[in-house]
This record gives C-alpha cells, structure tokens and sequence, in this order.
C-alpha cells in the first residue's frame, strides 16, 4: 500500500515537471529612466513561454518580495513592482519565476522561515536598471539669475570707469 502511495507521488511529481520543464521562456523589461516626474522607479518584466501545456499562473520573486504575474494573453505573462528611486539601485535585478506547485513550496518555506534554495524556479531572468536621470545639478533659472548678476555687475564697472 506503502509503496502504491510512493509511485503516484513519484508520477505526480514527474507529470509536473514534466509539463513545464520542456518550455522557452523569453523575457523583455522594461525600466523607469526619468526621475523628474515621478516618484517611484517602475520595473516590468514581460514573459512569453512556448510550449504545449503553459503553466496556467506564473509567480515571481525579486529580492525576497513575492508578485504574481498578471496574465498579458496566450502564454504572456507581465510582472511589475515599484520601488522607490532612493532604494533602487542600478545593476541587474534577479527575477526567478515558479509555477503553482514551485510558489506553494516557496510560500511553506517562507513561512517556516527556511532556506528557499531548494525550491527551483521554472526560469529566471535579469532586469537590468541603468539608474535615472534626476535632472541637471544646477537648475537653469537658478544659472541664468547668477549669469544675469555678472553681466550686470562689469555693465555698471564699466559705465562707472567710462563715466569718471
């Protein structure tokens, strides 16, 4: 009876890798580059998997934080998270993406406080962030009142030695 129970584990666990293991993922992101109008760093990470029985839900972790993929079309799945433009920081961004039976593994071992490292994702990807541009150092209205106060401080030097 024992050893009945061990073989359909056994084969449960195999039809599940099975049905993910043979699929490509291909993955395209996009991150924020511009600072000035908003407040918050944008990461988006777009996955398209080929294969004949796509997972159904796709989960991401990105540095300890759990998201789930929303569904962008047929075998498209997009996942995206803030963070704030003081915390982000430029480099690469490792995303490591698991099916249903991947996250439930990843979830016990959180909640436990275990080691997640046995748990193997089903692909994972970089999503590199080249930093933003918060804006020039010095703004231009504050240089043109500093030039404008040159020009008009040797304007009255000079009048003052042509006038004397």
């Amino acid at each position: 009876m024992k050893t009945t129970h061990c073989i359909l584990i056994a084969l449960s666990l195999c039809a599940v890798a099975s049905s993910t293991a043979g699929c490509k993922y291909a993955v395209e992101s996009y991150t924020t580059t511009d600072a000035m109008i908003v407040t918050e760093a944008a990461f988006i990470a777009q996955v398209s998997a080929e294969c004949e029985d796509s997972p159904s839900n796709l989960y991401a972790e990105v540095e300890g934080r759990l998201l789930v993929a929303a569904n962008a079309g047929p075998n498209k799945y997009q996942v995206s998270w803030l963070d704030d433009f003081k915390k982000a920081r430029r480099g690469d961004y490792h995303v490591k993406f698991y099916d249903e039976a991947g996250y439930g593994q990843l979830r016990k071992l959180l909640r436990d406080g275990e080691s997640t490292s046995s748990v193997t994702p089903v692909h994972s990807a970089y999503v590199r962030y080249p930093g933003a541009y918060k804006g020039a150092w010095v703004n231009s209205e504050f240089l043109a009142a500093i030039v404008s106060m040159v020009v008009l401080y040797f304007a009255y030097t000079f009048k003052s030695k042509i006038v004397s």
